[in-house]
């Protein structure tokens, strides 16, 4: 019997940073990168993965340190020079005002089951969210808190430990198939992919086109 829903948030709860990458985009072409956006895009989240993964434990760095990092390493992959501190402020800036999606807010006032945040971010800027937007979690957890980023699976144990729930008795839910579903799944919970941009889902994956669609699927478990 499932006790509890466990929530991404950035991408999940509240939009994520498309709007930021373009305008990161944008300031490359002005350099003269004359890569098309979705490359930037790209180059932006291989970078920001393979510094969360080397920043665990002993090597921890609160997430808003690694940021200048990807940055300038894209520049020099570019040959490009950026306004990096500029873009960092743009990042920051929209991690502490990203607005809601309206099914994400409709699933937190209709959902069954007590609902918890286990989110890559840094600690303050997730409670400047859940207070900015009036949200009531029964608790959260962040990367930050358990020195650790998705989709290692101890940040999801960590989290369970500091829930108070075991493995099996929570489902998470949360837009990254990487850091989310096979993240949560490799911790041994039940996880579900909120495929908002349609793609294609792999076979085996338990997809969801957004989070409302949730609540169906905790009435039948």
């Amino acid at each position: 019997m499932k006790k509890a829903v466990l929530l991404d948030f950035y991408g999940t709860l509240v939009h994520e940073a498309e709007e930021v990458l373009d305008r990161i985009a944008e300031e490359f072409r002005r350099a003269g990168s004359g890569k098309e956006p979705q490359e930037i895009h790209r180059m932006w989240w291989t970078g920001f993965a393979r510094a969360t993964e080397g920043a665990n434990d002993k090597n921890f760095r609160l997430q808003k340190s690694l940021y200048a990092p990807v940055l300038d390493e894209m520049q020099r992959e570019c040959g490009v020079c950026v306004d990096v501190s500029a873009l960092v402020e743009k990042i920051i800036e929209f991690s502490v005002t990203s607005r809601p999606f309206e099914d994400s807010l409709r699933f937190l006032g209709e959902c069954p089951l007590p609902c918890y945040i286990l989110s890559n971010i840094d600690t303050p800027e997730l409670e400047k969210m859940v207070q900015k937007w009036h949200l009531s979690p029964c608790g959260i957890f962040t990367s930050e808190m358990a020195r650790e980023y998705k989709p290692r699976p101890g940040i999801f144990t960590k989290g369970l430990r500091a829930f108070g729930f075991a493995a099996e008795e929570v489902v998470y839910a949360g837009d990254s198939l990487r850091n989310d579903y096979y993240g949560a799944r490799g911790a041994g919970i039940e996880s579900y992919w909120l495929n908002r941009k349609n793609e294609t889902v792999p076979q085996g994956v338990k997809a969801l086109p957004d989070l409302y669609s949730l609540i169906d699927v905790l009435k039948e478990l």
